[in-house]
């Protein structure tokens, strides 16, 4: 591995335990990159993906980050989970204060500047955000 990568995969289990060396590897590589503050939303936007995954869906849980010097940063979650009805998920606006439930892809989406989910079938999900560079 080069002393700046550009690129990370990892795959994670079940335990919430991987998710830190993850998340952290992510901001680690945004900040490098030049993205400042915005590394930090980043590391908050996939510590709740790679946590969603671990409750929602099923190991094992693969990320894969990108960044590249014009196309912003580029992070993909997936695991082999049977998935979410992605309209019930997405709120324009945050749940209700006692709402138990329904806050993370919410936080998801005010911190980054794209989210597309991707359900395939009955036996994956795949997720990805998208965050360009503050000018």
């Amino acid at each position: 591995m080069s002393a700046h990568p550009t690129h990370i995969e990892a795959t994670i289990g079940d335990d919430p335990g991987e998710i830190a060396p993850v998340r952290d590897a992510v901001h680690d590589l945004a900040r490098r990159a030049g993205y400042g503050q915005r590394a930090h939303d980043l590391a908050l936007a996939i510590n709740e993906l790679l946590a969603n995954a671990q409750e929602h869906g099923a190991a094992p849980i693969r990320l894969v980050a990108d960044v590249g010097p014009d196309d912003g940063v580029h992070v993909e979650v997936s695991d082999s989970g049977a998935g979410f009805d992605w309209g019930e998920a997405v709120r324009e606006h945050p749940p209700a204060p006692d709402s138990r439930r329904g806050r993370g892809l919410w936080i998801v989406r005010q911190l980054v500047d794209h989210v597309t989910v991707e359900r395939n079938g009955h036996d994956s999900t795949r997720v990805r955000v998208h965050m360009e560079q503050a000018a």
